[in-house]
């Protein structure tokens, strides 16, 4: 299990046993490859608080050839994240 995987599934323990719970499981994977994609491509990120809103952008612009209903599930996840970072302002949408 990677530092990122740790990380998220850690915070989203609670998150995932609320709600529809075969979304919520998609969703939490989907933000783990999200932050797997961003390590692996951003030199120094190791841990999802130092993601920032530029990885986010580069992070969409490497995947835009994805339908925009995947490109949406992909913001609903990077949404996810900020809500556990506690950041305060919107994450970056995709440019579809």
């Amino acid at each position: 299990m990677s530092h990122m995987e740790k990380w998220i599934k850690e915070r989203t323990h609670v998150y995932v046993r609320h709600g529809g719970k075969t979304a919520r499981r998609a969703m939490v994977k989907r933000l783990i490859n999200i932050l797997e994609n961003i390590a692996q491509n951003e030199k120094g990120v190791k841990s999802p608080p130092q993601v920032g809103r530029a990885h986010i952008h580069r992070y969409y612009a490497r995947h835009s050839h994805l339908s925009s209903t995947t490109l949406r599930d992909h913001r609903l996840a990077v949404e996810l994240l900020w809500e556990l970072l506690n950041r305060t302002n919107k994450p970056p949408f995709p440019v579809i």
